[in-house]
Formats: C-alpha cells, sequence, structure tokens
C-alpha cells in the first residue's frame, strides 16, 4: 500500500492494524528499496548462517529443558514459541535478557483481545526500546539488524524514526510468523507414517521441509510483510532445525490428545495451534 492509496476506499489491513499517514509500514515503492535495502544482509543466506549455530544451541536447550520436565508436555510453550522469538531477536540483536519483554510486547501488538490502548501502549514501549538500542549502535559495524539500522543512521541514510519504524515492524513481523511452526508440527504429528519415514531418512528433510512450509497458509500480516522478500531464509532455517532437534532428539513424540481436539488460535493475528499436547 502506498501514500497514494491512503485516502481512498480500498481493501485495507483490519482496523486494529491501520497505519497513520506516513507510517514507515506504507511507504512508496522508492522509499520502500531505500529501507529494505539498509537491513538486508541480516536476511542473506550469509546472515542467516551467522545466527544458525547460536540458533541450534538455544533449540537443544529448549529440547533438553522439555524432556527433563518430561511428558506430557505443551510443544507449543515449551519449544515452538520461544524458539522462534530468539531468532528473530538474535537476529533483530536484542540481547537475550530483553527477550521475555519483547515477546510480550509483539504478543500485545498482535492480540485482538486486549484493545486499542495496550496494543499503541506496547507499540510505544517498543519504539522507544528500539530507539535506544539503535542510537547505542549508531556507529558501530555489528551485523545483526539494530547495528546496521544504527550505521544507517550514522551515514544519514536514513532519520532515527524511520529506523525505528522498521525494527519495530521487522520483530512484530518476525514473531507474527511464529505460528508456522506450531502449523508445520500439528501436520507432521497427525502423520505419524510422515513423521517415522524422517527419522529414518534424515536426508530427505530438506526437501520435507520445504513442501510443509509451501503448503502452510501464510500468517495474517501487520501490514506489508516486511520480511516477505527474505524471510524465507529464516523460516526454513529454524523449520529445519526443529525436524531436526524434535525428531532426532525426542524419540516417539507424538501427540497426547486426538487432533481434533488440539485448540487453535482465536483473537490474534497469529495462526496456529493455541497448545500442542505431546508426550513421547
Amino acid at each position: 500500500m502506498s501514500e497514494e492509496t491512503m485516502d481512498r476506499q480500498v481493501t485495507g489491513p483490519a482496523p486494529h492494524c491501520a497505519p497513520a499517514r506516513g507510517a514507515v509500514g506504507f511507504p512508496d515503492p522508492a522509499d520502500q528499496v531505500r529501507l529494505r535495502g539498509t537491513v538486508a544482509a541480516a536476511f542473506t543466506a550469509r546472515g542467516v548462517e551467522r545466527v544458525r549455530q547460536r540458533s541450534r544451541r538455544m533449540l537443544a536447550e529448549l529440547v533438553e529443558e522439555m524432556v527433563q520436565d518430561g511428558p506430557p508436555a505443551d510443544l507449543c510453550e515449551a519449544v515452538l514459541g520461544p524458539f522462534p522469538v530468539a531468532v528473530i531477536c538474535e537476529l533483530m540483536g536484542v540481547p537475550a535478557a530483553d527477550r521475555q519483554g519483547m515477546h510480550t510486547w509483539s504478543r500485545q501488538i498482535l492480540s485482538c483481545a486486549h484493545g486499542a490502548e495496550v496494543r499503541e501502549k506496547a507499540r510505544r514501549e517498543m519504539g522507544a526500546y528500539f530507539s535506544d538500542l539503535i542510537g547505542l549502535r549508531e556507529g558501530g559495524t555489528g551485523e545483526d539488524v539494530a547495528s546496521l539500522l544504527g550505521a544507517a543512521v550514522g551515514r544519514e541514510e536514513l532519520t532515527l524514526d524511520e529506523a525505528v519504524g522498521l525494527a519495530v515492524l521487522l520483530q512484530i513481523d518476525g514473531e507474527a510468523v511464529t505460528g508456522t511452526s506450531g502449523q508445520m508440527f500439528y501436520a507432521l504429528l497427525t502423520r505419524p507414517e510422515l513423521v517415522e519415514r524422517l527419522r529414518a531418512e534424515p536426508e530427505v528433510r530438506p526437501r520435507a521441509v520445504g513442501a510443509l512450509l509451501r503448503s502452510l497458509p501464510h500468517p495474517d500480516p501487520v501490514g506489508p510483510s516486511w520480511l516477505a522478500g527474505e524471510d524465507a531464509m529464516p523460516a526454513r532455517m529454524e523449520a529445519e532445525l526443529l525436524v531436526d532437534a524434535l525428531l532426532d532428539g525426542v524419540p516417539g513424540l507424538r501427540l497426547a490428545v486426538p487432533a481434533d481436539d488440539v485448540p487453535f488460535r482465536k483473537g490474534a493475528l497469529i495462526r496456529g495451534p493455541e497448545t500442542l499436547p505431546v508426550t513421547w
């Protein structure tokens, strides 16, 4: 959506996602290219590979903790929710100590249940956080998104307000696709024969993951997806790591309830299971 459409009667986002005029999520094409260019390096194959090993370690810790706690478990709460949040925070350059707060803000912004006042308060607080973080990294040489934005502000390629707006959109966009992992594992665990094949033939996993990701419905957007051009790489990396970690690390992983009893999200922009009860 560009500036020309702002005052016209066209199909747009849901009312609680409606942008203000000039919002960074709704620029004209030239500005969109300029803004995206400042952070593109973080979402290339090289940028994603930079966080792969740290992501694998974070995931191993989550799976180990779930196994130690013993079955049954809610796979969404134990692994599928926190892992994608950790990955987007790693890509953004958000320190580990701040991730829970970032997760809370994102959920409040994405939820339809709390009302506009709560959403806007969360958005302001997230914006203030990124303003401080980007300011601290202005002139730096880091490869995470906050550092890339700080460097771009330092070179006067974009304003601090633009950088903050883009950071907020990327963070929320990253959280909005967390439902993909829940949908993927629901699809897997309702097909035990596929799970067994993937356990027995790990070489077919990358192809299977690609097919699964293509078959899943896309998450409802917060606005035009700023990750749409780059997020296939982070999403695929997360999916491949999750399949390896859970199929190899939790032998016998299966649904603990009938498939029809798995509750799906309501009143939120993130699709997918609300909980995914599993045992092993």
